[in-house]
């Protein structure tokens, strides 16, 4: 497994703090992990310039479901 060079300027805004990334090369291509203390998500891409400029949208989808979940959470329906 290879971690995707950082070179030039990343497409990335400001994460929150409790989220972190990983971008892997696999067999299949290169593959974005995205996770907060709640969930995480992964994605596979052709390139890793294509993963590096998906993180902002990313980040945003698994704020949006951790929000959800928390949501739930506090009014004890399952996901």
């Amino acid at each position: 497994m290879r971690l995707a060079p950082v070179t030039g300027r990343m497409a990335v805004a400001t994460l929150p703090e409790n989220v972190t990334y990983t971008i892997s090369q696999t067999p299949n291509g290169w593959l974005l992990v995205i996770e907060n203390p709640h969930c995480s998500l992964s994605q596979l891409f052709a390139s890793s310039s294509s993963a590096r400029q998906a993180i902002d949208r990313t980040a945003f989808a698994l704020e949006t479901l951790t929000a959800q979940h928390l949501d739930r959470q506090r009014i004890g329906r399952p996901l």
